[in-house]
């Protein structure tokens, strides 16, 4: 069965609603958390031994886009009209354009603490305690452009720039190149 990814922006309430419920059943059977240390066994940094799959290796793409297909896999599982939106930031990329808003994934985090406390996946909502991450916080931190040490997302100059690369990825298949449209992307 074909189905349609939609921008974020596009979503009905409906769609949001819908998606974000799936979201919750998966994480309440615990799919989420397995999908977390997925993520967090399979990434590993410039200098760190180990498997080198999801990030900084010319896999990045090929393993992100069969993370998310099995993401969407387990949400369809819950409710078959569910497909992962996405975030177009070169149209819209303010912290409160659609997905960040409270209705969906929602706002940024509380400066004091970066705690997210808006929308379904507030720590105050009940619905989404961290059970895996990186930090030993239970509840979800976002620093949206990073506060402290700013960063940008890519302007739509910046992505062309990575995609007329004729390179898809090049010695020594890290983070330390200039060249190379998944180095660029990533």
């Amino acid at each position: 069965m074909a189905y349609v990814r939609k921008n974020a922006a596009a979503l009905t309430a409906n769609e949001k609603r819908r998606f974000v419920n799936a979201l919750l059943e998966v994480k309440r059977r615990g799919e989420y958390d397995a999908f977390v240390r997925t993520h967090i066994d399979y990434y590993t940094a410039d200098g760190e031994k180990g498997l080198r799959a999801a990030h900084m290796a010319p896999s990045f793409l090929p393993w992100h886009r069969r993370f998310l297909l099995e993401l969407e896999r387990a949400l369809r599982r819950v409710d078959s009209s569910v497909t992962v939106p996405y975030w177009d930031w070169t149209r819209d990329r303010s912290a409160t354009s659609a997905p960040w808003t409270k209705d969906l994934l929602g706002g940024n985090g509380r400066k004091s603490d970066r705690q997210v406390t808006t929308g379904p996946f507030a720590y105050a909502a009940g619905h989404w305690t961290l059970k895996e991450g990186i930090t030993d916080g239970k509840y979800l931190t976002r620093d949206l452009g990073r506060a402290a040490a700013p960063i940008q997302l890519p302007t739509r100059s910046e992505l062309q720039w990575a995609l007329d690369d004729p390179a898809y990825d090049v010695s020594p298949w890290d983070s330390t190149v200039t060249r190379g449209f998944r180095n660029k992307l990533e």
